[in-house]
């Protein structure tokens, strides 16, 4: 037989057996906290189908065409100057002196140059106006897929049109058309 326990002793094992108790219940609660947070819903949805298909996409197609129209008819026009003035120095160089033969050539240089320059910018300029009139677009699909994602409680939502997805099961849920319907509202 063992010695016998006094009270202090046993008061003090029973304590200790709580806090066992206690900080195994904790793990055990732990666990299946960190469980439940790996249970992933994961969704994809296609981003460029749905710019695309954007209500918005037509009134910006129809700015970015205005725009583009308008500085094709000024590039068209600085080539009609310019041809116009290659035509009249070819036909009137024969009459003219070195020096004047030479300041017209750095001339119609200059002016294709200046052209050429005006070319160049515009295609910049028109490539800038398309991204600063698309981001809206995009800022209102990305807010339509968080809305869905939140409704539905997905974890992850993959972009398909990037490619980035390396692997998608047969029933994944795609959300592209609840986020075409939320844009449509």
């Amino acid at each position: 037989m063992g010695v016998p326990l006094n009270t202090n002793e046993i008061e003090n094992f029973n304590e200790m057996k709580n806090r066992i108790l206690l900080v195994f219940a904790f793990i055990t609660l732990g666990i299946g906290l960190v469980q439940a947070q790996t249970t992933l819903k994961i969704a994809h949805v296609n981003v460029q189908e749905l710019v695309q298909t954007h209500p918005l996409l037509d009134s910006i197609q129809a700015v970015l065409d205005q725009e583009t129209k308008d500085m094709e008819q000024i590039y068209s026009d600085m080539l009609t100057e310019q041809q116009t003035k290659m035509d009249a120095f070819e036909k009137e160089s024969a009459g003219y002196s070195e020096l004047m033969k030479k300041t017209k050539q750095e001339e119609l240089l200059a002016l294709a140059q200046k052209v050429q320059n005006y070319n160049q910018t515009a295609q910049q300029m028109l490539r800038q106006r398309n991204m600063e009139l698309i981001q809206p677009v995009y800022q209102d699909v990305t807010a339509a897929i968080s809305e869905v994602a939140k409704e539905k409680s997905i974890t992850y939502v993959l972009d398909v049109s990037t490619g980035a997805v390396a692997y998608m099961a047969a029933d994944a849920q795609d959300i592209t058309e609840l986020v075409r319907e939320k844009l449509q509202k």
